[in-house]
């Protein structure tokens, strides 16, 4: 017996010091730097690249949706801060938080080469040779032409400077251990020109488009939670990722399979019904696309891209698999009048309208200054029959009565400037 328990302690003993090494080499490996050279790039400064790049990174990438500040608005300077907590999806991740991207030289981007911003956006490796977490998709921005990369170079050179500190990550075990063991890694370094193919109608420049020119592929594309690397032989078969709920946001959503709705077989959706949804956030059987689907922006994609969108998913043999509908948290459920209407409309309208109605780029009217002119009839026909030239979803088929009222209740707490009214 004795001998037994002499083993067993051996065992036990020799585990320990095996956790304790593996604890080690984590703690001491898991942020080396990576020794490659950021390649020598110069970013053009002439309107027609500046152009190209805001249209890149406020319409196809929607970079602004990470970077520009703690709630992802588009009206500000991408200065970072957005939380992203990843405590709880997979294994768990950690803390991360959106960097600043200003041309600051203290605390964003101003200090950068253009080689160097080019390098973190296709290649994942920042200036200190440090690795970014893949928050920020480089599985697809890595084959994104010099052209198009150096545009979005060009559009952030031509921002106002912003003085924003952002907290440093604070990745869990797990993570390390990932970065330590090379299972999360740079990109492969991009040492050949990258072209882009020819604007066209083609399943070539579609392809380019839902790949690297936007981030269809990074949402639609499922993934494995547990080291975060994609399922590439089911590309576009619906996400795997609960939108919104690293956020703590009001409604959890995951982004469909394109290759069910698009892909040849019964229920395939038409060109025009395919633009409806991206641009108007509409499916062919008049329910809403939770937000998170960003299609306040996706209306000012160019009809020539989203044709180009439709000809490549088309192309696409179909897969049949299952994604979870969209859902409110518990909050959101077990809230009622005002309150519910107030977690309804940062669910369903925020995207478009603002925080309490101040209003987006997206829009051309703020809802808080015209409220207070609509009657309540004219904004329940208002959100049930939406406005299609506007690009406003009718929301008849998503949202019931109540929750209608309660949206209204919502509106009419706020007073001219779009604060909340508060009652004594």
């Amino acid at each position: 017996m004795r001998r037994v328990l002499r083993i067993a302690g051996i065992i036990a003993g020799m585990l320990v010091v095996l956790a304790a090494c593996l604890a080690l080499y984590v703690q001491l490996g898991w942020d080396r730097k990576d020794g490659r050279q950021a390649p020598i790039l110069v970013a053009p400064r002439d309107p027609a690249s500046v152009a190209r790049g805001e249209y890149i990174f406020m319409n196809t990438w929607q970079c602004w949706g990470c970077h520009s500040g703690s709630d992802g608005s588009q009206s500000v300077p991408p200065a970072g801060g957005r939380a992203f907590d990843l405590s709880t999806t997979g294994p768990g991740f950690g803390m991360y938080y959106a960097k600043n991207i200003t041309p600051d030289s203290a605390t964003g981007i101003g200090a950068w080469t253009d080689g160097e911003i080019v390098q973190a956006i296709r290649e994942g490796v920042r200036r200190d040779r440090h690795l970014l977490f893949p928050l920020m998709p480089v599985d697809w921005l890595h084959r994104m032409s010099d052209e198009d990369a150096l545009a979005i170079v060009a559009y952030l050179r031509s921002l106002p400077p912003v003085r924003n500190d952002v907290p440093p990550a604070t990745p869990s075990f797990v993570a390390r251990a990932l970065f330590a063991f090379g299972v999360l890694s740079a990109l492969p370094p991009v040492n050949t020109r990258i072209a882009a193919p020819a604007q066209a109608s083609t399943r070539e420049y579609g392809e380019y488009v839902a790949t690297a020119l936007s981030g269809c592929a990074d949402c639609h594309t499922p993934r494995d939670l547990k080291n975060g690397k994609f399922f590439l032989d089911s590309l576009f078969a619906g996400g795997t990722i609960a939108f919104g709920e690293p956020e703590g946001e009001p409604i959890v959503s995951f982004a469909s399979n394109l290759r069910e709705i698009l892909g040849p077989g019964p229920g395939r959706w038409s060109e025009d019904q395919f633009v409806t949804a991206v641009t108007g956030g509409m499916r062919p059987d008049s329910s809403v696309i939770s937000p998170h689907m960003p299609y306040a922006r996706y209306k000012f994609v160019s009809p020539d891209d989203l044709h180009a969108l439709f000809v490549y998913f088309t192309s696409l043999p179909r897969i049949d698999r299952g994604v979870p509908a969209a859902r409110y948290t518990d909050r959101v459920n077990a809230a009622h009048g005002t309150e519910r209407g107030a977690y309804v409309f940062a669910a369903r309208c925020q995207a478009c309208h603002g925080r309490n109605g101040t209003g987006t780029p997206s829009t051309s009217v703020r809802l808080a200054d015209v409220a207070g002119s609509l009657a309540d009839s004219d904004m329940r026909d208002f959100i049930g029959a939406g406005q299609p030239d506007l690009k406003m979803p009718s929301f008849a088929k998503t949202l019931g009565s109540d929750d209608i009222a309660n949206v209204i209740a919502y509106i009419r707490s706020w007073n001219q400037t779009g604060e909340r009214t508060t009652t004594h």
